[in-house]
This record gives C-alpha cells, sequence and structure tokens, in this order.
C-alpha cells in the first residue's frame, strides 16, 4: 500500500524539470517545494485510504476528486443562474460565460433548473429578474434553505 501511495503522489506531482539558464538554487527550491507537496499529499492519501472502505489509495483518491468535481458542478450551475437570472439591468451573455466556465453554448443554456433559481432567490433574498420565482421565507420572514419548487406548507417539515 505505501509504494502504490508513493507512486501515486510522483504521478500527481511529478519532479520539476530544469528550465534551461535555470540558477541552480532556484531549481534547487523547486525541486525541494515539489517534495514538499508530495509528502504532504502522501499523508493526505494516507489518511483517505484508511477512512475508505476499500483502504485503497487510488480510490480513495478518485472518489474525492469526483466530489470536488460534484460541488464544482454545483458552483458553475449556481453562478450561471444568478448571472442568467438575477442580474440586473440585463444577463450575462451566453457565449461569454460559456467560455468563462470552458462549456459550450447549449450546455450554458440548460446548466441549471427551476430547483437553482429558487435556491439562488432565497440565498439573495430576492426574485428574478423576470418575476418568475421568489425567495423561500416561512411565517416570520425567514429565509429557508431552497430545495422545493413551491413555498413549504405551515407547519410541515422544513429542509
Amino acid at each position: 500500500m505505501k509504494e502504490i501511495i508513493e507512486e501515486l503522489a510522483r504521478v500527481l506531482i511529478p519532479e520539476p524539470a530544469k528550465e534551461p539558464g535555470e540558477d541552480t538554487h532556484d531549481y534547487a527550491e523547486r525541486a525541494k517545494k515539489a517534495r514538499e507537496a508530495r509528502m504532504a499529499l502522501i499523508g493526505e492519501l494516507t489518511m483517505a485510504a484508511q477512512a475508505s472502505p476499500t483502504e485503497d489509495p487510488v480510490l480513495a483518491r478518485l472518489e474525492e476528486l469526483a466530489a470536488q468535481r460534484k460541488e464544482i458542478q454545483r458552483q458553475v450551475r449556481l453562478i450561471t443562474t444568478y448571472a442568467r437570472e438575477f442580474v440586473r439591468p440585463e444577463p450575462y451573455r451566453l457565449r461569454a460565460l460559456a467560455r468563462a466556465a470552458g462549456l459550450s453554448i447549449s450546455t450554458i443554456r440548460t446548466a441549471y433548473d427551476m430547483e437553482d433559481k429558487i435556491l439562488v432567490a432565497t440565498r439573495i433574498g430576492r426574485k428574478d429578474t423576470k418575476d418568475t420565482v421568489h425567495p423561500i421565507v416561512d411565517d416570520q420572514g425567514w429565509r429557508l434553505p431552497a430545495r422545493r419548487t413551491s413555498a413549504p406548507e405551515p407547519g410541515g417539515p422544513q429542509e
């Protein structure tokens, strides 16, 4: 297991190549930083493997990265929702958002749904520019975490 972890760390953080004309001291500093980063990664991989049901460092790291990707995709959806539905006086253009997100225009156009719009409206405390979505509030006027497509029933369970 230790060998897999060390090799995986070398795969992810390789030894830096010396740049043409680079001072020996500067290269040594970059190499030292890479070694330190590898050692830190080895520690993370070891802990992740121990916490994983399979105790496999490769699978544990892939699981971590998949969770990070999912969170990044969620943030892209929310930012796109905000930029297209809540920014005044006019929304961001699809082309600019697609370019910034590294996605196609058609992907950006369909990146979010009504639940995302409700969530953004609730978090910023105002309706969208088209007046189709309003923040979810309880009977005391508190904003609630938006997870529904309609307002919660009075006395019903809150998410």
